[in-house]
């Protein structure tokens, strides 16, 4: 197998940009240019300047046109302060000309990719992509699913259960901390007239009806009544990490990076986090786990003792690493947010008779309301990056990957845009790739003010419009 040689540095300065805003703490670094892409606007080391700005050195790809949410981080450099009681939504900004910012030159130069933001993108990416080999995911007729309470606030972790009234089939899935949830109606095997159905906060059931003949939609579902007080949020977090042999440099990073993660973020938030890790079969164990804690001095010394080896040929056991974080970690259902991150450079051992497909842990995440974002180290092909794509999309996460030569002169990239990302994808957000992990977290709290309604990529790629058209929320 492959010796990757990138090294994910440690969280050393939270300075994220939106497209029509950017607050940043490093304003005497160099800089030279910034990339946006389909999920996300923020800032890559030494890549500052954003598409507009005269004499700007571009990123590794020449076109920066994409964008659809945005992070722009207060003086706090944490997660946004709650507030004191709940309030209605605020207004999603919609971006304004792009401004100049700066960071400093540090960690591992990262993509990252939101093909919900860009749905139409990737149903054409998607379906070139099965002559590699991966599940055949029908995720057409997609459905935003967006549960509201009286102001108007999204409700996080509410259970939506969706019925096809010709055959009775149902799905049941769990909104994020914005109050929305995905449906793939093929992906459960279900026609076009469906009902929604909710009971949240002890409410008769809500229900809904409504078709998915047309290709996008999104599905209101409205509270009489106010949700739960969100002023002191709780969320779960879950690390999944290849450790065989080829991820020996990533490893003493990410141990580094958990735990300046888990320093810079607010203390009015309440944060688990737990890891898994996976190897393959063969080797000593194929997953080990680290349970949800709190207790981060306990978690830190958990894992001070995580190593790579073992591994083989090049795939790896992701969907033993996957299924185990899904079903075997104890997530909250009291949680406005559960996020998982997947981090690896090998695609998943698709030939095992005995293993449950990525394609179902993903179902299964989608329904408990865990969002999986993946991250592609350097080196990951072209098979891995389309499944670390589907995973991410089926769930509502996005998809990272380390740009070539952003770990280092000899690091091989993870997910370069002509190659396992597409030749279309030449347009992404880029940063530190701690940032953009990190910038996750404050999202999921961030979008507990935002509009449910206002939703990035619903009827139209974020990557045909305009910048000052694009959907944009700002943490506060």
């Amino acid at each position: 197998m492959r010796r990757s040689s990138i090294l994910l540095a440690a969280l050393s300065t939270l300075s994220l940009a939106a497209c029509g805003g950017v607050a940043s703490k490093a304003a005497d670094a160099p800089s030279d240019g910034m990339a946006y892409a389909g999920g996300a606007a923020t800032m890559e080391p030494r890549y500052a300047a954003p598409m507009g700005v005269p004499g700007a050195q571009m990123a590794a790809p020449p076109s920066m046109a994409r964008g659809a949410t945005a992070v722009a981080e207060e003086s706090s450099w944490g997660l946004p302060a709650p507030s004191a009681s709940p309030e209605a939504p605020r207004a999603v900004a919609t971006a304004a000309t792009p401004v100049s910012v700066a960071v400093q030159q540090a960690g591992v130069r990262a993509g990252e990719w939101d093909d919900n933001a860009n749905y139409r993108d990737f149903l054409g990416y998607i379906s070139k992509a099965q002559g590699l080999g991966i599940e055949r995911l029908d995720v057409s007729a997609r459905r935003f699913m967006v549960v509201s309470d009286k102001d108007g606030n999204g409700v996080p972790s509410c259970k939506v259960t969706i019925t096809d009234t010709a055959t009775q089939k149902t799905a049941t899935l769990t909104t994020a901390a914005s109050g929305r949830a995905i449906l793939f109606p093929r992906l459960f095997g279900m026609g076009d007239k469906l009902t929604a159905s909710t009971s949240c906060l002890s409410q008769s059931a809500t229900t809904v009806s409504f078709d998915v003949k047309d290709a996008d939609g999104a599905v209101a579902l409205k509270l009489p009544v106010a949700r739960a007080d969100v002023s002191k949020p709780s969320l779960d977090v879950v690390f999944i990490l290849d450790t065989t042999g080829s991820m020996s440099e990533e490893i003493e990073g990410v141990k580094t990076t958990l735990k300046t993660v888990l320093a810079k973020l607010d203390p009015g938030v309440q944060i688990r986090v737990g890891l898994v890790e996976y190897k393959d079969k063969g080797d000593e164990y194929v997953t080990k786990t680290y349970a949800l804690t709190s207790d981060i001095k306990s978690l830190s010394a958990s894992i001070a003792g995580l190593s790579a080896d073992g591994g083989g040929d090049t795939p790896e056991d992701v969907d033993a690493g996957l299924s185990v974080a899904i079903n075997q970690m104890q997530w909250s259902a009291k949680s406005v947010g559960r996020l998982a991150f997947l981090i690896a450079d090998a695609p998943p051992q698709l030939n095992y008779s005995d293993s449950v497909p990525y394609g179902t842990s993903a179902k299964k995440a989608a329904e408990k309301g865990i969002k999986v974002f993946t991250v592609a180290a350097s080196g990951m092909d072209a098979q891995g990056q389309a499944v670390f794509r589907q995973v991410a999309q089926i769930t509502g996460g996005s998809e990272m990957f380390v740009l070539r030569g952003g770990a280092g002169p000899q690091s091989s990239g993870g997910g370069d845009p002509t190659s396992s990302c597409g030749g279309t994808h030449e347009n992404y957000s880029s940063g530190n790739l701690d940032q953009l992990i990190v910038s996750k977290i404050n999202m999921e709290v961030t979008s507990l003010k935002a509009d449910p309604m206002r939703i990035p990529g619903l009827n139209k790629d974020e990557n045909t419009k305009g910048c000052s058209d694009r959907v944009l929320i700002v943490a506060r």
